[in-house]
């Protein structure tokens, strides 16, 4: 009986020489094969109990221009989780893997990866291993580099659930259920997107982006203490910011300071910069966004 790894190498042979089913591949353990073949058994563990981790990244002109902020991360979150990694797992590894299957797609232009790693499958709360396995799916994207929103988004409050603030607040763990009933909240009011609060209800991100506020000039931004995911891009923002001589503060942000912000914008690894247009009756500027959007692109160009 052929075994799924077998099949997976066979299967990646055939996609190099044939050029088949590209758009349907994924990367198993550094194994193209199509994502219709199975590769998780019952006992999966991130099936089971949300054991692993994720990392959403962008891909530009053939290079992953922020992959030295999101490298220190995961390995970071799997020391958290007490994921072992192999040896060869490096920096170097992974970034070679999502470009290889990014180009094997015809999508190394542009486009986004999602990076899934989790707990090998056996055992029940307590493991049988605790060997780290991967995957990474590759999506396409219209957008050309870090676009600014013209239009501001629309965003209200989801405060039906508060998000735990512990160690593993700041990681992108495969656990994510507050982020999709907030999801389904922001289909049924039509709007662009939510903010979180935490038990304090203090605002601390939003579905899947960190938040920053302006205030006569200063820029404003919850610290990780508050629970929000400590966000790659939000980590090159603050870099930006610092770079440009303007004034921040990580602080936390109350619902009061919400309304008398001069601006709001919204920051990710895949987008960039996302301008915030209003909340409820506040109505914010676009100034600082459109600064630090140019600003980025400018400064990103030099690493990739």
């Amino acid at each position: 009986m052929q075994t799924i790894s077998n099949f997976a190498t066979n299967f990646e042979i055939q996609i190099m020489n044939k050029n088949s089913d590209k758009e349907n591949l994924i990367n198993y353990n550094g194994t193209l094969i199509s994502a219709n073949v199975p590769v998780f058994a019952i006992d999966n563990r991130a099936f089971r109990y949300g054991d692993g981790l994720f990392e959403s990244i962008r891909i530009i002109d053939g290079a992953i221009p922020l992959f030295h902020l999101h490298y220190p991360r995961l390995v970071h979150a799997c020391e958290m989780l007490k994921l072992q990694l192999d040896k060869k797992f490096n920096a170097t590894y992974f970034k070679n893997q999502i470009l290889k299957t990014a180009k094997a797609k015809g999508l190394d232009e542009n486009s986004r990866a999602r990076l899934s790693i989790f707990r090998t499958a056996g055992g029940y709360y307590l493991p049988k291993s605790s060997k780290a396995e991967y995957i990474i799916e590759i999506r396409p994207l219209t957008e050309n580099g870090f676009e600014l929103n013209q239009k501001g988004f629309k965003i209200d409050l989801y405060a039906d659930i508060e998000k735990p603030v512990s160690k593993l607040s700041s990681f992108k763990t495969c656990n994510a259920l507050i982020y999709v009933l907030a999801s389904l909240y922001r289909k049924e009011h039509g709007l662009d997107d939510c903010m979180l609060i935490n038990w304090k209800s203090r605002i601390i991100e939003s579905i899947d982006s960190n938040i920053f506020i302006v205030k006569n000039g200063v820029v404003h931004t919850p610290p990780l203490a508050e629970g929000c995911v400590a966000g790659v891009m939000r980590d090159y923002v603050l870099h930006l910011l610092e770079k440009l001589n303007i004034e921040f503060i990580e602080s936390p942000l109350s619902l009061e300071e919400i309304f008398t912000a001069d601006e709001m914008f919204l920051t990710n690894a895949i987008h960039g910069l996302k301008w915030v247009g209003e909340y409820k009756s506040k109505k914010y500027e676009l100034n600082m966004a459109k600064t630090l959007s140019e600003a980025l692109n400018k400064d990103l160009l030099k690493v990739w």
